[in-house]
């Protein structure tokens, strides 16, 4: 009876920790490294995909910097199906950096060498 309990409790623990988990990516790239502080790069082909919705983006290179809390996406960045909590939903969006804002979900646009952003808004 107490192991049964005590998984109980382990697993209500363990639900409790994944909800406060607000981003889950899924990252594919021809290479992948990262150092012991906890940051994360890939380059060559990045792809990324939401395990929470249906957020997609796509580029050369992206780095995870553990004590900034971003997620920055560089070179030739393909986004589609980002969402915000204030209502605002992005269909289809291209750029030259993205970075996301891991604790909150906010993300930054840029680009560069005189190219603009170009972005598909469903409000």
């Amino acid at each position: 009876m107490k192991r049964l309990l005590l998984s109980a409790v382990l697993f209500l623990l363990s639900a409790i920790s994944f909800a406060k988990e607000k981003l889950n990516y899924t990252v594919t790239s021809d290479s992948q490294i990262q150092n012991v502080k906890g940051n994360f790069e890939a380059i060559g082909n990045v792809v990324i995909k939401s395990i929470n919705n249906n957020f997609e983006a796509s580029s050369n290179k992206m780095t995870y910097d553990k004590d900034s809390r971003t997620l920055k996406l560089v070179g030739n960045v393909v986004v589609k199906n980002k969402e915000s909590e204030e209502g605002l939903s992005i269909q289809e969006s291209y750029g030259d950096e993205l970075t996301i804002f891991t604790d909150s979900g906010l993300f930054k646009f840029n680009s560069e060498n005189k190219n603009r952003v170009k972005t598909k808004l469903k409000f």
